[in-house]
């Protein structure tokens, strides 16, 4: 429990960003954003297509004690809607402590410019990537030739780039890694949303993803809404698009109880997917934004970045005690119509149900096959049900 000073100073900072977001708001409704070109870090790349020249614009942050003779990872964070790169890179230094972790870690940071997007009526990251090679209209495209800009002065090691994206940004993210696997090494996202659906998505190239989501999200709902899916119909798109095993799931609690950890493993050339549920941060529901609580002692940018760093190599077992994992309990046995668990997030628990002759009848969500009345319509008798590493026989009455 955090004492009455930390939540002022926490409630303190977050009204700082808030201020800033709306006074840049002001800004970028008539697509500007001045305060760019003034960030010591402020780089610029142009395009010329029809005779016309485009401009796009970003922040880099260089890692202290930096040797031209060294290849640096580059982590990509992208920033929310309406939102200022300069803006973006300060929050991220002074309140997210990123380009801290990118100094002692030595790893560049690049903070991309939205563009100005007349039907939004802001600035805004553009899913999708097929929109041609323009750097307008192509966010993906756009992120590809500002890799290539930075590599042009700096010693990049292009097999280690990473995307990260908060919001709107986070959309950006998810579609670099949809799209264009070959292009970054790992994705996460923060309170962020998937436009893009499985059929636009390169099967050719699966990717580590960490994605982090609050269930107190009032802007990109966790369970969705009209307009987005919920978060597990991201999760399942990805363990899909990876090929992942769903008996890899380990479930855990943190923090007692606040953040719940799904990871899967064992998928198409060795990737995986970490998935943290904030359930608690501060004491208040998970909201829509950049988590900064640590969890079981690691911030939540240093556990991204470990796990860039990490790959699928350990990275859960840094953050998790594995004295404290035990076997959830499948309930009720004998069933009748639904199956229940108490896992951490059960709702997103994967499990097959065999029959006894080895036959595999359903496989999914828990939560999904209760909706669809799957179990309902089981024949009486027994039946193997299948989650994480563990199987349990049960009598369906």
């Amino acid at each position: 429990m955090i004492s009455s000073h930390s939540n002022y100073i926490h409630n303190y900072k977050r009204s700082i960003i808030v201020l800033v977001c709306l006074i840049f708001t002001l800004n970028s409704a008539i697509g500007q954003c001045e305060m760019n070109n003034n960030h010591p870090g402020y780089r610029m790349l142009t395009q010329d297509v029809n005779q016309n020249s485009i401009t796009r614009e970003y922040i880099l942050h260089v890692p202290d004690n930096y040797d031209e003779n060294e290849n640096y990872p580059l982590v990509i964070v992208f920033h929310g809607f309406g939102d200022c790169a300069a803006y973006w890179a300060e929050a991220m230094e002074n309140n997210y402590g990123f380009n801290d972790i990118a100094n002692a870690e030595e790893f560049f940071v690049a903070y991309p410019q939205a563009a100005y997007r007349p039907e939004k009526e802001d600035v805004y990251w553009e899913p999708g990537n097929d929109t041609g090679e323009n750097i307008y209209d192509n966010d993906v495209y756009f992120t590809q030739e500002m890799i290539n800009h930075i590599a042009q002065d700096y010693s990049i090691n292009q097999s280690k780039v990473y995307a990260a994206g908060y919001s709107n940004g986070g959309m950006l993210a998810y579609s670099i890694g949809c799209s264009r696997g070959d292009m970054v090494a790992g994705i996460g996202v923060m309170s962020g949303a998937m436009l893009d659906d499985a059929g636009s998505c390169d099967e050719s190239f699966p990717i580590p993803i960490i994605i982090f989501h609050g269930v107190g999200d009032y802007i990109l709902p966790y369970n969705g809404n009209e307009w987005y899916g919920p978060v597990s119909e991201t999760v399942s798109l990805w363990i899909n698009h990876n090929q992942i095993p769903v008996t890899s799931l380990t479930s855990i609690e943190l923090n007692n109880g606040d953040v719940a950890v799904d990871q899967y493993t064992g998928g198409q050339q060795g990737t995986c997917l970490s998935f943290y549920t904030i359930n608690q941060e501060y004491g208040a529901p998970g909201d829509h934004v950049w988590f900064t609580q640590n969890i079981d002692g690691i911030s939540p940018s240093q556990i991204l970045w470990d796990f860039f760093n990490d790959g699928c190599n350990g990275e859960f077992t840094s953050v998790i005690d594995h004295n404290e994992i035990m076997s959830p309990e499948i309930y009720p046995n004998p069933f009748k119509d639904e199956i229940h668990s108490n896992a951490p997030a059960s709702e997103l628990i994967f499990v097959n149900l065999i029959n006894m002759q080895g036959q595999l009848l359903l496989s999914g969500q828990l939560n999904e096959l209760n909706d669809t009345g799957a179990f309902k319509e089981l024949s009486s008798g027994l039946y193997i049900l299948q989650y994480g590493n563990e199987s349990k026989i049960l009598m369906k009455e």
